[in-house]
């Protein structure tokens, strides 16, 4: 039997270079030897869309497409952590938290939060990237992706909600603010520092 692997997602706003950071990160632990798996959410095609559908109109029913879609990746990703995989994910049910913690009545947002907290597994490591709030809306806008309804007020509401969200040592603080390649290597030396 394997040891169990260690679970990895990474966490921050928009812009900040979760998905490119997951993406390199599979290659450069490969080159230390590790077994590796990477997950991104949302995986499901079908809930993606409804999702966006959703969103604009029903923040919490959006929400529990993402909370269902989690729920459907669990088993992969708990055979990847019995197989003894280093798992790399692309953000987990803390960015639901964070997003719609701006969307939300309190009362319907702890509603949510119970919810996440009773299906989500929980990340060994959470790699939180931090980038000014308007760095990481420009990088948005560069792509041609920024949503019209999450403008700046309703960023620094989410990223306030990370803020409060923060936990050392399962949560470390990695400085987005920089090119791809800092950004890596800033990740790197974080899991380097937890044994990997």
């Amino acid at each position: 039997m394997s040891e169990r692997g260690i679970y990895v997602t990474i966490e921050g706003i928009d812009g900040t270079g979760k998905t490119e950071l997951a993406a390199r990160l599979v290659p450069a632990l490969l080159a230390r030897g590790h077994s590796v798996s990477s997950f991104h959410e949302p995986a499901d095609k079908f809930l993606r869309g409804e999702f966006q559908r959703l969103k604009g109109t029903d923040s919490f029913a959006a929400a529990l497409c993402l909370t269902v879609d989690r729920a459907i990746l669990r088993p992969q990703v708990e055979r990847a952590l019995e197989h003894g995989d280093v798992v790399i994910q692309d953000r987990s049910f803390y960015s639901t938290l964070a997003y719609q913690y701006a969307a939300l009545s309190p009362d319907r947002w702890r509603e949510l939060e119970r919810i996440e907290l009773s299906l989500a597994l929980e990340p060994d490591l959470v790699l939180y990237l931090d980038a000014p709030i308007e760095v990481a809306i420009k990088r948005v806008e560069a792509t041609g992706q920024l949503d019209p309804d999450e403008g700046p007020a309703y960023i620094e509401r989410v990223h306030r909600k990370f803020e409060q969200m923060f936990q050392p040592p399962r949560w470390a603080r990695v400085d987005a603010k920089g090119t791809p390649d800092r950004t890596l290597q800033l990740a790197m030396n974080v899991l380097m520092a937890a044994g990997l």
